[in-house]
């Protein structure tokens, strides 16, 4: 299994348009910054896709974990950050035999190098939301050629069975 561990906040600063959002709508942002890793969790891809976000200010003393289409969002317990919760994630998933790569998705240069050492991916920002970009443009390729080549059920059937559906169909 492949994965991937997101520092939340800081793509969505390194975002063009979330960023914008941050001031007057944050839970606007995030949801953004998790719809746009969606396609980063189809089969094929990353096995889990992690998005990690600060809860400093938060009364959580233990993280929130919230399932959203493939993707775990996790919100950090009061005392702890993004960056350390994803160090200590990456270390552990990399010492695990069925994990066969962690990638950790940041702009921070500190944590990056700590992702590094552990034996995960470091990728950058932007480079992930390109990923994440390109891979839903695959997904919607996939879907029109899947829908170009859609058979209809009378064409797929025998005589006999096509007879029945139009006596169900026109009485």
């Amino acid at each position: 299994m492949k994965a991937l561990l997101v520092d939340g906040y800081n793509l969505i600063y390194a975002h063009r348009e979330l960023s914008r959002l941050v001031e007057s709508d944050m839970d606007a942002a995030r949801e953004g910054l998790v719809r746009e890793l969606m396609p980063l969790a189809a089969p094929g891809r990353y096995g889990l896709v992690m998005v990690v976000f600060d809860a400093a200010g938060a009364p959580n003393p233990e993280p929130v974990f919230e399932e959203r289409g493939g993707v775990t969002v996790v919100f950090t317990r009061r005392t702890q950050s993004a960056d350390a919760f994803i160090e200590r994630a990456a270390r552990r998933m990399s010492a695990r035999a069925e994990v066969s790569e962690v990638a950790v998705a940041t702009s921070d240069r500190v944590l990056s190098g700590l992702a590094s050492g552990f034996g995960a991916r470091a990728i950058d920002g932007l480079s992930l939301l390109e990923r994440a970009h390109e891979a839903a443009d695959e997904t919607r390729e996939e879907i029109r050629r899947s829908a170009a080549r859609r058979v209809p059920l009378e064409e797929r059937v025998g005589e006999e069975v096509r007879r029945l559906l139009d006596e169900m169909r026109y009485g």
